[in-house]
């Protein structure tokens, strides 16, 4: 697919818990369903950054801390982009979030309270975000289809190509 795209750049597939932070020009690509990608670019260093984040949060301390986690991705992205120097420089950061979808129709806890975990990601990159007052420039998230994402580092672009909702049976998870 890269062929397509007609590129001399280097190219990275990101992976579900991946994250990469270029400090050249790079092609960044990944595939989401329920995962959030977040991509971070710094428009004076022209540098960028990108999560795939599984899950929002640690659920606690006993479990390891990595990328498979938004917030823990956003956190340390901001943290390498600014060189740790968030009050002055996180006002040039510019972020776009990815993905969420309910690709498989699975819910967690009764039908009222019902939150998929695509919906607990958006939330997550949006809160962390905020928290390192990170402006979010464009927001393509939820719904029920997946998505392909090519992110250009060097100029902060990113392509997006939906993926057609495949016919997946419905299934319901209650949380013990």
């Amino acid at each position: 697919m890269t062929d397509i795209l007609d590129t001399d750049l280097p190219v990275v597939n990101l992976h579900p818990g991946e994250l990469f932070v270029a400090q050249e020009p790079t092609l960044i690509a990944t595939l989401l369903g329920s995962c959030v990608s977040v991509c971070l670019f710094c428009p004076r260093q022209k540098t960028g950054a990108m999560c795939h984040g599984v899950m929002p949060v640690r659920p606690d301390l006993t479990v390891e801390d990595s990328f498979r986690f938004v917030e823990t991705s956003v956190r340390y992205m901001v943290d390498v982009l600014t060189n740790g120097n968030r009050p002055c420089s996180n006002a040039g950061l510019v972020a776009k979030i990815f993905g969420g979808a309910d690709v498989l129709d699975v819910s967690f806890g009764p039908v009222a309270d019902a939150r998929s975990i695509g919906a607990m990601n958006i939330k997550a990159a949006r809160e962390a975000l905020a928290r390192y007052n990170v402006s979010v420039t464009v927001e393509e998230v939820g719904g029920v289809h997946g998505c392909k994402l090519f992110f250009y580092t060097h100029t902060g672009e990113v392509l997006l190509r939906r993926i057609p909702r495949s016919s997946v049976p419905k299934v319901k998870m209650n949380a013990s």
